[in-house]
């Protein structure tokens, strides 16, 4: 895929444009399609399918609900470009600050997504304006959806989408469509993944198709924060070691390690596990941050241990520091995010909450139960998951798994009612192998 597109700056100076940014600028801009494989993307919905196909993503239309294509990666106030073309007569569209819950349609079990999405049409003049997908209906008002010939029936249509707060403006092939401003839809979807959509049509599974390529997207007002990474994928620099029984630092057994850039947790040097669980933590402790990384299982649990610890992991937020833990302390008093391999069709969720010496308010409640279930569907436990986290010191935390949100409570807090503001970040090893990578936050 190319790296960069030219840019359609037609008509572009007639419309105001809120940060100053230029469609032509080349910095700050971010590849989401490799052109290789769909890393970084997930699918809900229905039973279309999606291939690769000369560097372009086509979405072929499948039986039952619309379906998605979805990013991993979350994004607020973002000006987004890409390329679209309607092989068939396909509605289509691009889902912006979306997200996605479960729902029962026509008797089936659906992760259905909601939220806005920026019409890709052939008929009727109706491409670029904006619909509330499973929110709503249309949010473009019925006198503004006028008919024009901006969207090509044949060939490739470039779209420009800038999402500044509650006002969303696009052009399609350097034509001006739309200017909304919709600011009770944005107080519910100020944040989402983007999406591509095959919808739903009654025609013979694999016979409709639609394609995307150069997406490409930057974010705006993002006030000087960025994603920074706390993992060299050169070696442990920054990161203290403590696994129980021994000193803080002593990595027995290597443990912790960097094998091909990612960080990995490995009892293969012991016979048998032996409460050897393990934390390795960062250096900086936290209290407002977005934190974010992907992981995965892999190989045979330890001999030895825990049935529960099959596939299982962690990270322990707002926790103690490893100073402070004792020889033969197992787990850091901290708030764990729980990271749980599954195998399909068995059903596991992941991005669940534990509380070792800690508890939250839930659903409004004080919750003292230890671990509670995520909303999350189950992810193969060898497949790569992205896991984010979003926590406002003692006020709030929120799990997101592939971009869903799954799971939000608040006021954690010690077992005698202490609130936790801050704390250390730490990753766990509980007697299964894991690597994780792409470990970064974005302090706020």
């Amino acid at each position: 895929m190319r790296k960069r597109f030219h840019s359609f700056i037609l008509g572009l100076a007639a419309v105001s444009f809120l940060t100053g940014a230029r469609a032509e600028d080349s910095e700050n801009w971010s590849e989401l399609f490799n052109g290789k494989d769909f890393d970084g993307w997930t699918i809900r919905g229905g039973g279309a399918s999606y291939e690769i196909r000369d560097g372009a993503i086509v979405g072929i239309n499948g039986p039952g609900h619309n379906t998605f294509l979805t990013t991993w990666n979350l994004y607020s106030d973002f000006e987004l470009e890409f390329e679209v073309k309607l092989n068939d007569l396909l509605n289509s569209g691009v889902q912006i600050r979306s997200k996605a819950r479960w729902e029962t349609i026509r008797g089936k079990e659906v992760e259905a997504v909601y939220g806005p999405q920026v019409e890709i049409e052939m008929k009727n003049g109706l491409a670029g304006y904006l619909y509330g997908e499973r929110a709503g209906g249309w949010m473009t008002p019925k006198e503004k959806r006028v008919e024009h010939s901006h969207f090509k029936k044949d060939g490739w249509n470039h779209y420009r989408i800038v999402a500044n707060g509650p006002r969303i403006q696009t052009w399609i092939n350097g034509n001006p469509v739309s200017d909304l401003v919709d600011r009770e839809r944005y107080r519910d979807h100020s944040e989402g993944f983007i999406g591509l959509q095959v919808h739903s049509i009654k025609a013979e599974t694999g016979t409709i198709s639609v394609a995307w390529r150069n997406l490409r997207i930057r974010e705006l007002n993002t006030g000087g924060k960025e994603w920074t990474s706390l993992f060299n994928g050169k070696n442990l620099d920054g990161w203290t070691v403590k696994v129980h029984g021994y000193e803080l630092g002593e990595n027995p057994g290597n443990i912790f390690r960097v094998e091909d850039g990612h960080l990995k947790t490995s009892y293969d040097r012991f016979a048998s596990f032996d409460n050897l669980f393990g934390h390795i933590f960062y250096r900086d402790s936290f209290s407002h941050y977005k934190f974010r990384m992907e992981y995965r299982f892999y190989g045979e649990q330890s001999e030895g241990g825990p049935g529960w610890a099959l596939r299982n992991s962690g990270i322990m937020a707002h926790g103690q520091t490893p100073e402070t833990m004792g020889k033969n302390q197992k787990f850091p008093t901290s708030i764990e995010i729980q990271i749980l391999g599954g195998d399909p069709p068995a059903k596991r969720t992941t991005g669940n909450l534990c509380t070792p010496d800690t508890h939250v308010v839930y659903k409004g409640q004080l919750h003292e139960q230890h671990c509670t279930s995520s909303s999350s569907k189950t992810y193969p436990w060898n497949e790569w998951v992205r896991i984010e986290v979003h926590v406002k010191g003692s006020e709030e935390f929120i799990h997101f798994i592939n971009g869903n949100e799954v799971l939000r409570y608040t006021l954690p807090q010690k077992e005698d009612g202490t609130l936790l503001d801050s704390g250390t970040i730490s990753l766990q090893a509980e007697s299964h192998g894991c690597e994780f990578r792409n470990i970064e936050i974005m302090p706020l």
